[in-house]
């Protein structure tokens, strides 16, 4: 086999002059270094402002950490190659990258790894090796929630204490960023109200310092905010007595301490109501003035706006007893009597008794100066009439007898009186003749 491809080559063109041919080859050789020496020569050259490319952040994030403050760098390149390839490099061409998908928390120095994606062309140097990230740690914390009330319920009412649905939401992001959270804020305006409140509220992320915060999710931004708005007023306490006294005794007075209450409550059942009652004080069988220690029976619906440990309910059971006083008939006036009538009750002789049934310190400061009969004329007419006596009146007595309690009066009509003519006899016609002769 190697026989025949000499015999081939022997007999072929290239069998002939064989030096020249292997310099030329040589010089041409030389030739093309020379001219890939001096007409395309390696050169450097730097493009700037190259960003780099953050490799591993899902990766990182998978993880629970995040890249805190300034995420993007960017640095110089430096590369050499031929002339004519160099040249035409751009930015696009050129990758930096960093690996951080391994980071964990704190201050973190990454090396810059360089490519590019032109055959022949060398990188020779960054204008940086590392780049420094602040890594934290993404948490999820429950934070509490304020609800800031604006303005005021009109007066007579009360807003009281809120409740909210949730009380706490749920905030994830870096660890710096959620740590700096206060609270999940709101406001809501409670002016004019009078009625319960119940509303969503919008929250926020907000610092010590009423900043909002960003950077962090929130699972919820809104609560729901419910808020009583209650009428307040000043009730009378009213003592709740049951039983009777003992016979021949009564209830005069009856006092509490305090004599009123603060309460609060839903608009309609404060405006109804009209006081609130004692627990019951027993009277059954007294005789005696009597001090207790007792308490409300607070309504359903209504609460106390003031602390109250009792209630102090003073009774005072004073003796029913019996006076007497006598009246002439001369003593008894007429009200409401015409002009031009008049009574033969000065001509008459008689007495009024009468009785009164009162309490113990009423009656014993008793005289008869206290007290008037009268006989109200308004109707009367001439002729004979039973006209009633009457005491003038006096609420504190607890009974009262008169007697009699009618007396018969003879009313007269002075003008008609007047009016009907004298008959005289002759005797005294003849008298009044003698006495005129001797006056003459």
């Amino acid at each position: 086999m190697l026989k025949k491809i000499r015999e081939i080559y022997s007999k072929s063109k290239f069998s002939r002059n064989t030096a020249p041919k292997i310099l030329s080859l040589i010089f041409a050789l030389v030739f093309w270094i020379f001219v890939m020496d001096q007409v395309n020569p390696e050169i450097s050259r730097e493009l700037q402002d190259i960003p780099v490319h953050l490799v591993g952040v899902d990766e990182l994030r998978a993880r629970n950490y995040e890249i805190m403050g300034d995420r993007d760098f960017l640095v110089n390149v430096k590369f050499q190659g031929r002339r004519n390839e160099v040249i035409n490099i751009t930015k696009n061409d050129i990758l930096v990258t960093a690996d951080i998908g391994h980071l964990t928390s704190g201050d973190q120095s990454i090396s810059l790894d360089s490519s590019i994606s032109v055959e022949d062309i060398i990188i020779e140097d960054l204008s940086v090796s590392t780049i420094v990230l602040d890594i934290d740690e993404i948490i999820r914390v429950p934070i509490d929630v304020k609800i800031i009330k604006q303005g005021s319920v009109p007066e007579g009412y009360l807003s009281e204490e809120m409740a909210l649905s949730p009380q706490q939401v749920f905030v994830s992001g870096p660890e710096t960023y959620v740590n700096s959270i206060d609270s999940m804020r709101g406001i809501l305006s409670v002016s004019n109200k009078t009625e319960d409140i119940i509303k969503d509220v919008a929250v926020e992320p907000v610092d010590s310092n009423g900043e909002t915060v960003t950077g962090v999710e929130v699972e919820t931004n809104y609560v729901t905010v419910s808020i009583p708005v209650s009428k307040v007023a000043e009730v009378p306490i009213q003592p709740n007595t049951v039983g009777n006294v003992r016979t021949g005794y009564g209830l005069t007075e009856i006092n509490v301490s305090p004599e009123v209450v603060n309460v609060r409550g839903q608009r309609e059942t404060i405006n109804a109501l009209k006081f609130i009652e004692t627990l019951d004080v027993n009277l059954e069988g007294l005789s005696e003035s009597f001090e207790i220690s007792t308490e409300l029976n607070i309504p359903e619906g209504v609460v106390m706006n003031q602390y109250l440990d009792d209630v102090k309910v003073n009774v005072t059971i004073e003796e029913i007893i019996t006076t007497e006083f006598t009246f002439d008939y001369s003593d008894i006036t007429f009200l409401n009597k015409a002009s031009n009538f008049r009574t033969n009750m000065s001509e008459m002789d008689g007495v009024v008794l009468l009785r009164v049934t009162a309490f113990e310190s009423i009656a014993n400061n008793l005289t008869k100066n206290d007290l008037t009969l009268y006989i109200d004329a308004e109707n009367f007419e001439a002729g004979t009439i039973n006209a009633e006596v009457v005491l003038n009146q006096h609420n504190e007595f607890t009974g009262i007898e008169i007697i009699p309690s009618n007396i018969e009066l003879e009313v007269i009509d002075i003008d008609a009186e007047e009016e009907t003519p004298i008959e005289t006899s002759e005797e005294e016609t003849t008298v009044t003749e003698e006495e005129t002769n001797e006056l003459e």
